[in-house]
């Protein structure tokens, strides 16, 4: 996680180049998206001495302490889960060894979308609502007594 920060600007002089920044790096590849939700994650500099007037909303360097917690054993709780279980990727490239086993001994499904960066459900929308509304039917359980969404 250190290369990624490392690697992305602190901040930028417009908002236009942090859209760019973010389709040229292919984290959205989506440009009218980039423009409707990249905006959102830049605030003006409110050190009139910056070297950059717009920089990150959220400063995810301070966050740094709580990584380990937050990813400890997170696919080892996923494959455990008792329920249907998607994954869904833009790339294989870092499934950890347990989540490669896991979908090997069919686990859960995966389901990897081409062509689209970091904010895939923004890259891609329609494959994505499609892979999520093709799953719910295929796992749909009726319970006895609740109406599905949309019975009367």
């Amino acid at each position: 996680m250190m290369g990624l920060l490392d690697s992305r600007p602190d901040g930028f002089p417009s908002v236009e180049e942090a859209i760019q920044w973010h389709i040229n790096t292919h984290t959205l590849r989506n440009s009218f998206s980039a423009r409707i939700s990249v905006p959102s994650i830049f605030v003006q500099s409110p050190d009139s001495n910056s070297a950059h007037e717009w920089v990150w909303r959220t400063p995810l360097r301070s966050t740094a302490p709580y990584w380990t917690s937050w990813f400890k054993s997170l696919s080892s709780k996923f494959l455990a889960c008792r329920t249907a279980r998607l994954l869904v990727l833009a790339g294989t490239d870092r499934l950890d060894k347990e989540l490669m086993i896991g979908q090997m001994q069919g686990k859960f499904q995966m389901e990897v979308v081409p062509d689209v960066g970091h904010m895939l459900h923004e890259d891609n929308p329609r494959k994505i609502a499609q892979v999520l509304v093709e799953f719910w039917r295929r796992n749909e359980r009726v319970v006895i007594g609740v109406k599905k969404v949309g019975e009367l």
